[in-house]
């Protein structure tokens, strides 16, 4: 039997959704992205659904996007199909930050790149002290355009340009130190202060609760700005660095499932 891409579980008034890709990490694909889109807008239009909790199967939170397809794009110089591969995720986002209910990111290994930005973009994030976040995009020569139009609203200035220029991963520590996630809590502990947090929002009123969150993402410009970012990405990834980035990257990924050191 083959596993859903996103599993989905109805607990009372709290939708909780598993990204269940482990052997992969999470990585997002168009399936993947699709199904976490379908189901997140699916808990959105269910009254009886007041919370929306997310996170990872496995080891991993989400190590962002697959990028076999947009190295494909680049190669071929099809601005049109790596623009595409930027729209995946995209559409994530701003699933994400159109939701009616309040979304937590339960944070339960590494959130990187893409994966990260989803962190960003949840109403609430609460880690395991496993977690760790990072932006490595500058790495394999592209610009994490869209990730950074919701990461310098959320840690200032010069912490995001830290995070996106040295494209260094962040403890679970630092990151509640400098803003990205709400709270650290032992890796025994964490389903439960979720679940805490979960019921706690589902007693209060939907309406209040929808309209605020509305109004927050709404003063934080986060919309208005994702397709920019969407753009200057696929820009630079049509660049020699960045496909010779993102070949490298593949290879060390065959490197390691090889067993070779």
């Amino acid at each position: 039997m083959i596993e859903p891409p996103v599993l989905v579980q109805r607990d009372g008034a709290i939708a909780r959704l598993t990204l269940n890709r482990p052997e992969r990490r999470n990585a997002l694909d168009p399936e993947l992205a699709g199904a976490l889109v379908e189901a997140i807008e699916a808990a959105s239009s269910d009254t009886a659904m007041r919370v929306v909790v997310l996170t990872g199967a496995g080891s991993a939170f989400c190590a962002g996007a697959q990028l076999d397809a947009l190295l494909a794009a680049s190669e071929r110089g099809d601005v049109a199909g790596a623009a595409a591969s930027f729209a995946v995720v995209e559409r994530v986002y701003r699933a994400l930050l159109a939701a009616r209910p309040p979304i937590i990111a339960m944070v339960n290994g590494p959130a990187l790149a893409g994966g990260a930005g989803i962190v960003g973009a949840c109403d609430f994030a609460i880690a395991s002290p496993t977690a760790s976040l990072g932006y490595p995009e500058v790495h394999l020569g592209l610009t994490p355009g869209m990730v950074l139009t919701i990461l310098v609203r959320q840690v200032g200035f010069r912490a995001a340009l830290d995070l996106a220029l040295t494209g260094r991963r962040v403890s679970a520590d630092e990151a509640a130190r400098i803003g990205l996630i709400n709270e650290v809590v032992a890796d025994e502990r964490l389903a439960a202060r979720v679940d805490e947090l979960a019921n706690q929002l589902a007693g209060l009123s939907p309406a209040a609760l929808a309209a605020t969150k509305r109004w927050a993402w709404t003063l934080a410009e986060m919309g208005q700005l994702l397709d920019q970012g969407r753009d200057l990405s696929t820009l630079h990834a049509m660049t020699d660095e960045a496909r010779a980035g993102m070949r490298a990257f593949f290879e060390r990924s065959a490197h390691r499932s090889s067993g070779r050191e």
